[in-house]
This record gives structure tokens, sequence and C-alpha cells, in this order.
């Protein structure tokens, strides 16, 4: 079966979402769900789709900084945040992912980049970058808890209701958040330890 990765288009929207929407089914690499495909208003990006049998079953989205640090965790030049990479799950072991980021490398040279940014909570996807050789650049905890009674407080002053906090802590931070706070351990808002990965080209 041959695979073929080419740009985005906008007749591709309708089919790309279909797609996206399964990928994030099985991932746990979102943090939330949408609706309309991400413009990347005011930042080059790189768009690409993997086709195969004239259907789109893998994609791939990476954003450009302006300034460094504007996206990206390091800031010793301006890189690619990538926001989407995935396949459908049928298409395993056809080396999608590997020619999506290669293709992602090769748009980004000629665009003026240097090097790419890509952060997981999804243990495969990390097992998987790792795998890959990427350079490990960070790690932190995301996860929600429960509103302190003051933080409810003050928020209850401005008539705001608090149902939980969406936060992240260092790993080193994470026993004592832990002992401190009510952290919420149930699907879909247990937490995970998000890690990011590099490329230089």
């Amino acid at each position: 079966m041959g695979i073929e990765i080419r740009e985005y288009r906008p007749e591709d929207e309708q089919e790309w979402m279909r797609v996206h929407a399964v990928i994030m089914s099985i991932s746990h690499a979102w943090n939330y769900t949408i609706q309309e495909r991400p413009p990347y208003e005011g930042h080059e990006a790189t768009k690409l789709v993997a086709v195969a049998d004239g259907k789109i079953v893998g994609l791939t989205d990476a954003q450009y900084e302006n300034e460094p640090g504007e996206l990206c965790f390091l800031k010793d030049s301006r890189g690619g945040y990538v926001l989407e990479l995935g396949r459908l799950p049928e298409y395993a072991g056809h080396n999608i992912g590997k020619l999506l980021i290669d293709a992602t490398v090769e748009d980004a040279k000629k665009k003026g980049f240097h090097r790419l940014e890509y952060w997981t909570q999804d243990r495969r996807a990390q097992r998987y970058y790792a795998r890959l050789g990427l350079n490990e650049i960070g790690r932190h905890y995301r996860f929600r808890m429960r509103a302190p009674k003051e933080v409810n407080e003050f928020m209850g002053k401005h008539f705001i209701a608090t149902e939980y906090l969406y936060c992240c802590c260092l790993p080193e931070e994470w026993p004592n958040v832990k002992e401190k706070f009510e952290i919420l351990q149930k699907h879909p808002l247990e937490p995970h330890i998000c890690i990011g990965f590099e490329i230089r080209f």
C-alpha cells in the first residue's frame, strides 16, 4: 500500500475533522475537543496529511514562532510547535508517523526554521518519540484539582463558580501537590505527565 504525504487543502476539512476525531478518541494527547480546523492566524504553519487508498489516514500540523519563546519551551531560536500528529489506528505499521515527521522537517527547513518541539501526554506517543531518538527537553504534570476554599471565596465575590482548576507543576513538586490539594483522579480528568521532545536540523 502506498502512502502519499501532501499539503492539506481547504477541501480536506470535513475529512480532516473526522480523522482528527478518531485519533483524538484513542489518545491522551489532547486536553479538549475541536469543532473547527485551527487556522493558525498570524503564524506560518506546516499542514500535512497522509493519504492512502484515496483517503486521509494521518495528519500533522506545526505552527511557527514569530519570536523565540512565543510558542515553544526552548527560547534560543525560533522554533516550530507541533500541535497535531497522528494516524488512524487501522493504519498502524505503515511508518506514517515517521513519514509525517520527516515531511514536516523538510517543510520547516524551506521556511527557514531549524527545530521542532513535540509535546505529549500520551504514553504511547512518548515511547514512540523516544524510539525515534528525539531529545527530551522537559516534562511536567498536567492535572485538574478542586479549588481551595480561598479561591472559591474569591471567585464567588465576582459571581463566578469554580468546577475545578486545570493546573501543571514540575515532577519534583508533584508529591507535595498531591498531598496538599484534592486532585481529580477519575477518567477523563486524571493526571498525566507531559513530556517534550525536540528535533534539530
